[in-house]
């Protein structure tokens, strides 16, 4: 009967992994492994984290933008940005732009 118990938890957990995907949750410290690693460094920022907030709360039908637009043999370069909408049909609006370090992670706002 244990047995029966464990396999039928195993199955349970095996499906809902199959469902909802298996993801690593990118590290905020250390080396930077991805673009999705880099990512989750630049919207921790507490300014970034500050103006998500802003623009979701706010801002209601824009979107927020946080991609990898460049990378080196060193660095990942990310650009933040609010898709805006408007009369005009639309336009981008840069927050900022941050370079990361890929053996270190650490972040630096690259935007004058």
């Amino acid at each position: 009967m244990h047995t029966r118990r464990m396999l039928g938890g195993l199955v349970v957990l095996l499906l809902l992994l199959g469902i909802t995907g298996c993801h690593r949750t990118p590290s905020l410290s250390g080396p930077v492994t991805s673009k999705d690693d880099a990512v989750a460094r630049v919207t921790a920022l507490p300014d970034v984290a500050a103006w998500i907030k802003l623009v979701e709360t706010r801002s209601l039908g824009n979107q927020v933008v946080i991609d990898v637009d460049s990378e080196d043999a060193t660095t990942y370069t990310v650009h933040a940005y609010e898709l805006v909408q408007d009369e005009l049909g639309g336009h981008s609006a840069t927050f900022g732009w941050y370079e990361v370090v890929k053996a270190t992670g650490m972040v630096s706002s690259v935007m004058p």
